[in-house]
């Protein structure tokens, strides 16, 4: 049996939207080609079939064909191809 407790993240408890918390990223998908990453945390892999990113407590997995890091700065990342699925580990 999982013992583990599962925090709630700090937006549910005070009820504010979580671009308010320093750190948290923020996605934004346009259509199914495009993902914008606001606040990440750095690329941990990338291939044209799965690019993973750091967040704050988890890992982006963006999945999907033809997919090339279109822009990288600091806080920014925008990822375009054919986006198939966002799943947060």
């Amino acid at each position: 049996m999982n013992n583990a407790v599962r925090k709630r993240p700090v937006t549910d408890v005070f009820n504010l939207p979580a671009e308010l918390v320093p750190g948290v990223p923020k996605l934004t998908l346009s259509g199914g080609s495009e993902v914008l990453i606001e606040n990440h945390g750095g690329l941990k892999s990338y291939t044209r079939g799965c690019v993973e990113v750091r967040g704050r407590n988890m890992l982006l997995q963006i999945r999907g064909e033809d997919l090339e890091l279109a822009a990288m700065t600091k806080t920014l990342l925008v990822i375009r191809g054919i986006i198939v699925a966002i799943e947060l580990c």
